[in-house]
């Protein structure tokens, strides 16, 4: 019992170690923004209709990874400097350390023991038995490991074409490789679901903004329902992955970004401050990955509508866009420097005239992603194959029976769930109606956003954040209970579903084990290695380099020019 104690109590102060990093980064980052953009100083106690110290971590995040992809054209990312550069970046904390929350009179309160203990102590029997993604070792922790050692590579993707999806997720991960374990990648990405769950609690039991309250009502028992049904479960919400992939982040910011918008399209309004900090999150979701990219159809149709109501001038808008243009300049000049492309691997953004450019390179990525998406572009671009023939491929394929029967199961579970929350409503809550032209917008957005997942990738993983909105959405279309519903009930389901989502197997690792069982990379994943070339080598089984700089699964020879101060990767042959 004492191993057990200990070892959650050092596991708890790693994390919450981290949770404050990133909490007091953001909101140095808002203090910042206020000053210098707003021309305020008041640190306002909400933002983007939460309570500001929830939603730091996260704006914490956007800066760190920004500001790494920055020094890394300077250095690599393990060099002391980056380290310093952000103990200086936290420093207009002191500026206003009167304001700060955190004192032990704030904590005491019954929202922060949730914020602070609960939400994170629950969450964290995850690490007893998480593990790396396959993707991590075949490509996500080498990147990690080139940006650590280097400073930016002209023509990276060379190196191998996974590089070339570079995720801002990456940078991040990067400066978090401590001690004897990288668990604490895995801490990084529990900021994302701690943040969520934090969300929907102030929504459910702090807020007055009725839309958000009821639509975190509805996801709460959305995450209640994955618990039952075929296959035992899993609807599309929000799950612990493994280590290495930014899924959940992406689905987390994209649900919190869509109905943020939509309750601002709603008042045609919002302040300066939270404006700004909309803008960095959602361009965040586009970094962290490219599908992300229909987050701007609402945040589009918000500025139509600000400057439609004249609530702020087009020269307003886009000086308060000043901070991500800023960093959507240097985002895209690194994509630009190590793909060829603006935005990889969409072909038609690529300067094919480039040196270090392989020709033809972004098309087979292009449909190598695809193909292993299950997308149904393949099929739309073959004339022999119809939208029938990809319908039951995808969810009764013979090939890939494993596959098919988990995405039939969590489909099936998620319409289940949906009809199941929507007679809730209809029973138990008063309708709250629209004009027609709200009601269209809603629909164009989920329809579109489920059409590009269908054509480009429609995997679960890749469909949570939509699947999420849609379940959300429905609380906007509430106007009040039927009956009052007591808050035990409400506090009950949501402790029900936040215990649920760390596994089974989890809480019994915790308990038996009283340690993680993840392994350090660095020291235990060792191959025989291969000659695949003469500069390059590959293991002798499988596909995973982990983390390996000499590894690739190019076939092609690569030669590195490190004459100049940025190193220049070729492909021979070009």
């Amino acid at each position: 019992m004492i191993s057990l104690v200990t070892f959650s109590i050092n596991l708890y102060i790693k994390y919450i170690l981290i949770f404050l990093f990133f909490l007091f980064l953001g909101r140095s980052c808002v203090i910042l923004i206020n000053k210098l953009i707003i021309k305020e100083n008041i640190i306002t106690q909400s933002i983007l209709e939460t309570k500001s110290i929830i939603l730091y971590p996260i704006i914490g995040c956007v800066i760190l990874g920004n500001v790494l992809i920055v020094l890394n054209y300077f250095v690599g990312l393990k060099h002391g400097l980056v380290y310093l550069i952000f103990v200086i970046l936290l420093i207009p904390n002191l500026f206003e350390i009167n304001k700060v929350q955190l004192w032990p009179k704030e904590i005491i309160k019954l929202e922060n023991v949730f914020y602070y203990f609960i939400i994170p102590g629950i969450l964290l029997i995850s690490s007893s038995d998480i593990n790396f993604h396959y993707d991590a070792a075949y490509y996500h922790l080498n990147h990690q490991n080139w940006l650590r050692e280097s400073n930016l590579i002209i023509g990276m993707v060379n190196i191998f074409w996974p590089f070339g999806m570079s995720s801002i997720y990456e940078y991040i991960s990067s400066v978090f490789w401590f001690e004897d374990s990288l668990i604490y990648l895995h801490l990084v990405s529990l900021i994302f679901i701690h943040f969520f769950f934090s969300f929907l609690y102030f929504q459910l039991f702090c807020s007055r903004n009725k839309q958000l309250k009821f639509a975190s009502l509805f996801i709460v028992v959305f995450s209640f329902l994955d618990n039952f049904g075929f296959s035992g479960g899993r609807n599309g919400f929000i799950y612990i992955q493994e280590i290495g992939k930014q899924d959940i982040a992406v689905a987390i910011l994209f649900c919190f970004t869509s109905l943020v918008i939509i309750n601002s399209i709603l008042k045609q309004d919002i302040n300066k401050l939270d404006f700004t900090i909309l803008s960095l999150i959602c361009f965040f979701i586009f970094q962290l990955k490219v599908s992300g990219v229909f987050i701007f159809f609402p945040y589009f149709v918000l500025i139509y509508f600000l400057i439609n109501k004249k609530r702020y001038s087009l020269k307003n808008i886009i000086y308060f866009q000043l901070p991500t243009v800023f960093f959507g300049i240097i985002w895209s000049l690194k994509s630009f420097l190590t793909t060829g492309c603006l935005i990889f691997p969409l072909s038609s953004t690529c300067i094919k005239s480039l040196s270090w450019y392989e020709m033809g390179s972004t098309k087979r990525v292009e449909e190598y992603t695809t193909s292993t998406s299950f997308a149904y572009m393949e099929y739309f671009k073959d004339p022999t194959r119809s939208f029938a023939d990809w319908f039951s491929d995808f969810f009764n394929s013979n090939n890939y029976a494993v596959f098919s029967n988990y995405y039939r199961s969590v489909y099936l579970n998620f319409f289940v769930s949906f009809i199941v929350i929507y007679i809730i409503k209809k029973l138990f809550f008063s309708n709250k109606s629209y004009e027609m032209k709200f009601n269209l917008l809603i629909a164009a957005y989920i329809f579109s956003s489920l059409s590009y997942l269908v054509f480009y990738g429609p995997i679960p993983r890749y469909s949570i954040g939509i699947l999420c909105t849609i379940i959300g959405v429905l609380g906007f279309f509430v106007d009040t209970y039927k009956a009052r519903v007591p808050r035990f009930l409400l506090l009950g389901l949501f402790m029900f579903s936040l215990a649920l989502v760390p596994r089974v197997n989890s809480y019994l690792n915790m308990f038996n084990n009283k340690s993680y069982t993840l392994f350090d990379p660095r020291i235990e994943a060792q191959y025989t290695e291969i000659k695949s070339n003469p500069n390059w080598i590959q293991p002798d089984n499988g596909d995973r380099c982990w983390i390996n700089l000499k590894c690739t699964m190019e076939e092609k020879n690569i030669v590195i020019n490190e004459e100049n101060y940025f190193k220049i990767a070729y492909k021979q042959g070009n």
